[in-house]
């Protein structure tokens, strides 16, 4: 990173310590680092390992690792919890104490008869983020939500706003219709499977500059806690949660109490998105009142793998200050 830039964020980091108003910047973190890291994995932790918390709705399946202050974190559209990259998390492991999970219905947070019921939406999966904090006895909450996992973030900061600290939201989209949301292309290829599949969805992820290294180093880079049983996401699960996104793409009301939310927010959206527009960090920078917006150049939807450590720097910072 040349000098320049070096300058330019810490003066951004300066300034937003004294004022809470809301601003943007753009940054350069650097060459990608999808390939080739030797930093810390967080599943080389023996604390790194499987657990259930009951909740109202079922189990919900979690992993727990790290020092200081809690940081939940909640993944998105069609994914599990090793789909976050081993070396961000063992980045923020390092001054946090990280808490993982499944979204309800994938891997062990198991859909059960009568009481999941065959519909949900951002809500629900907000009370099944809320249960796991009180199961886990935590009075506050720094939350992190990448993709659909920011629009649980938010909801969770609307109704349980005693519980949460501070949001960062990682190329996430708001509430109601003035947000970008999926194309139907793009949507077909997230929800694609088989033979072919993974080359489609990492040139969606990633600009096309890193597509090659994601190909290469993606699976790699992946979460695997030790003894972790390798959790599919079933079509029906990946179909409600469409669905639920799409509510979310038209929920007035939650746009409306976000403009009134005083939870501080971190948004950081990847310049070169080609799931959901850059165009939705812009828009959450002046929906949420206490919001900064980072753009980072040459960045993807999956930019917690271009750049695991710069990224899970700066979300460190923000939560610490």
């Amino acid at each position: 990173m040349q000098p320049t830039t070096l300058i330019r964020i810490a003066a951004v980091w300066f300034f937003a310590c004294l004022t809470p108003t809301a601003f943007a910047e753009d940054l350069s973190f650097g060459p990608s680092q999808l390939c080739g890291l030797t930093a810390t994995r967080a599943d080389a932790s023996p604390a790194a390992q499987q657990k259930i918390a009951q909740g109202r709705n079922g189990p919900i399946a979690y992993v727990r690792f790290g020092h200081g202050a809690p940081l939940l974190l909640i993944t998105g559209y069609r994914a599990t919890m090793s789909e976050w990259n081993a070396y961000f998390l063992g980045e923020l492991a390092r001054h946090h104490d990280v808490i993982v999970f499944e979204n309800r219905g994938i891997g062990d947070s198991k859909a059960q008869p009568g009481r999941y019921g065959p519909d949900y939406g951002i809500r629900d999966m907000a009370a099944d983020a809320a249960d796991l904090i009180a199961a886990l006895k935590l009075s506050r909450v720094d939350v992190v939500g990448w993709s659909m996992g920011g629009m649980i973030a938010q909801q969770l900061a609307l109704d349980a706003p005693a519980k949460v600290e501070s949001l960062t939201l990682i190329t996430t989209a708001p509430p109601g219709p003035q947000a970008v949301p999926l194309t139907p292309q793009v949507q077909a290829v997230l929800s694609e499977s088989g033979a072919g599949a993974f080359g489609k969805i990492m040139a969606v992820l990633f600009p096309a500059n890193a597509v090659a290294d994601a190909t290469q180093c993606f699976v790699g880079d992946m979460f695997k806690p030790r003894g972790y049983p390798k959790a599919s996401v079933p079509d029906a699960v990946a179909a409600q949660q469409n669905q639920a996104m799409s509510r979310w793409f038209a929920d007035s009301s939650a746009a409306d109490a976000l403009r009134r939310s005083p939870v501080r927010a971190l948004v950081i959206s990847g310049a070169n998105d080609d799931v959901l527009n850059d165009a939705n960090g812009r828009y959450l920078e002046k929906l949420i009142p206490r919001a900064r917006l980072i753009t980072v150049d040459d960045a993807g939807h999956a930019l917690m793998y271009q750049y695991p450590i710069e990224l899970a720097r700066h979300i460190d910072a923000f939560v610490r200050r």
